[in-house]
């Protein structure tokens, strides 16, 4: 049986949910209920069902209610008993949501104080998700919203101000801020919330927006209640003014794009993993893999501004795609953390010593883009406790101990149509909705393909939509290549590092001239195509091209003009 107060009010059995039509009779149920496990008095009863104007015959009335209120509910309608001159609602804990809410919330706060941050940020959600609108939403009672319900929307705003703190100590202050804008303009007298948001601000490289805030609600302050702030928002102020708490922060992360679109799921994943303290005190370690343009550098960056104020001792970061040794990383790498040239050594194995050394003590994340293997990321990684490691790659990483691995697959239809509104901007999509629809779908959710198209769009305002999806179904990899912006050069260096037997099926596969499931026994070659991110494997021994990788391979052999030799096991 399942109650609920926290939004409308819910009743839920086995036979679903049920409704209680007559307003009076959602009156004494919500009055039961707020007080469930224990009796309330037909005095007390009648007060609130009449609104604190009982009729004479409140008491027979109030027995007819009780009656027909226990018919509503059937077999819960038991549930209701007569106790000491009144009426108790008999239930569990566990099945009304007011009781999960606040064991919930003391669970939260409990982890909280005992700085086990995530916990307490994944709990105080849980309870946070429980609420289904305003408590007593749709029941008449100006004596319980005036006694329930407000001290009830009190409660729920605590547990908010706990589960916004927790989200700040994680790091997670962009994804604050919205939410904390909205709720200083609903809640403007709650002091906590505007030092939630001048510290997000602050943590979001924003001090004097966070200055402006504190000026805003001081203003208010002085002006509606003739008082100056409390302690906790003038020690942000000054804190912020002094920047003694807030030092310039070690980040080497590259700018983010402004313009990143979806992967919700995926990103949530990463910034969670790389804030949970991982067990023996080892760092964590996250994968990040995926295809040619897939968006893992985008994603990286993202989830790594997200978390970077979880790692007092800085972000570092290096791009492992080009000719640069793991020496020469090792050595940039350990002058951004103070070392005099020096102090540097010569050699591959004396740098890596040096720089775990250095990092032993040292809270940091490692961002690692463009990953070839695992012995290339492996000197690279942090060893203190309380460090991470992102490392992009098109490998699989099966061979890095201890690495939580994270696949990006291509984006869906609406996430792409959406990344091509914010980048050519939503008029010109709205015009050719059908030509908007073609593109995406000929980019194959690939954002570089998509990034690529909204740049020749840009260099060419007069083309249609329309006129690149017909440029795009006739030669789309010549299409997808401007300036820097290349995905050739992606598939053809994922291409180069195949083994001359992987190399040959792949452009076997791509020239069967669809996108047709091959089905074979399953084959350690085409699975190496698969780790490779140039074949998709839905299941054992099922085997495709995408799209793009097939007209890749279908070019490549006119370049090379090397006819495919290979057989698949049938």
């Amino acid at each position: 049986m399942e109650f609920g107060i926290l939004g409308p009010l819910l009743i839920k059995d086995a036979a679903g949910a049920r409704t209680v039509p007559a307003p009076k009779q959602r009156i004494l149920l919500a009055a039961l209920l707020v007080r469930a496990g224990q009796p309330v008095t037909a005095e007390r009863l009648a007060e609130i069902v009449w609104d604190g104007r009982p009729p004479r015959s409140a008491s027979s009335t109030l027995r007819n209610y009780v009656m027909r209120l226990r018919q509503v509910l059937g077999e819960a309608g038991e549930r209701i008993e007569t106790r000491d001159g009144g009426y108790l609602l008999r239930a569990a804990p566990a099945e009304v949501d007011l009781h999960r809410f606040a064991e919930l919330r003391d669970r939260g706060l409990a982890a909280l104080r005992a700085d086990a941050v995530p916990d307490a940020a994944a709990l105080l959600r849980d309870a946070l998700a429980l609420w289904r609108g305003p408590a007593l939403a749709d029941v008449p009672s100006d004596a319980l919203h005036r006694e329930e319900a407000e001290r009830l929307a009190e409660v729920r705003l605590d547990a908010l101000e706990l589960r916004l703190a927790a989200e700040l100590r994680l790091g997670r202050h962009t994804a604050a801020l919205a939410e904390l804008r909205e709720l200083t303009t609903a809640h403007p007298e709650r002091e906590r919330f505007w030092a939630q948001l001048m510290t997000a601000l602050e943590l979001d490289g924003r001090p004097w927006e966070a200055l402006t805030a504190y000026r805003r609600v001081r203003a208010a302050l002085a002006d509606e209640l003739g008082v100056e702030p409390g302690p906790e928002l003038q020690e942000a102020h000054h804190r912020i003014l002094s920047g003694q708490d807030t030092p310039v922060m070690l980040n080497q992360l590259p700018p983010q794009l402004p313009d990143f679109t979806g992967r919700a799921v995926e990103l949530r994943r990463l910034t969670e993993q790389l804030a949970a303290p991982q067990p023996h005190g080892a760092p964590q370690v996250a994968v990040l893999t995926g295809g040619p343009g897939i968006g893992k550098s985008a994603l990286a960056l993202r989830a790594g501004y997200l978390v970077g104020s979880c790692f007092p001792d800085g972000t570092l970061y290096a791009e492992l795609g080009g000719a640069t040794g793991i020496s020469a990383v090792l050595g940039t790498l350990l002058g951004s953390l103070g070392l005099p040239p020096s102090a540097i050594p010569a050699g591959t194995a004396a740098r890596t010593a040096l720089y775990r050394s250095v990092l032993a003590d040292r809270r940091v994340l490692v961002v690692l883009d463009d990953a070839q293997s695992g012995a290339q990321v492996g000197p690279l990684l942090p060893t203190g406790p309380g460090s991470a490691a992102l490392v992009t790659t098109r490998d699989r990483m099966a061979d890095l101990p201890g690495a939580q691995v994270v696949q990006l697959e291509p984006l869906g239809l609406p996430e792409s149509r959406q990344l091509l509104a914010r980048l050519i901007g939503p008029e010109r999509v709205a015009r050719e909705p059908l030509a908007a629809t073609a593109l995406v779908e000929r980019c194959d959710g690939v954002p570089l393909a998509l990034r690529i198209c909204a740049a020749r769009l840009a260099a060419r305002p007069c083309w249609q939509l329309a006129q690149l999806a017909e440029r795009l179904a006739d030669q789309v990899l010549e299409e997808l290549r401007i300036g820097r912006l290349d995905l050739w050069a992606g598939y053809t260096a994922s291409f180069r590092r195949l083994d001359p037997a992987a190399a040959r099926a792949f452009r076997a596969l791509a020239e069967r001239g669809s996108e047709a499931l091959v089905r074979c026994r399953p084959d350690p070659v085409l699975e190496r195509l698969v780790d490779a991110h140039l074949l998709t494997s839905p299941a054992p021994g099922h085997y495709r091209v995408r799209p793009l990788a097939r007209a890749f391979g279908r070019s490549l052999r006119q370049a090379l003009r090397v006819p495919p030799q290979v057989r698949l096991n049938p």
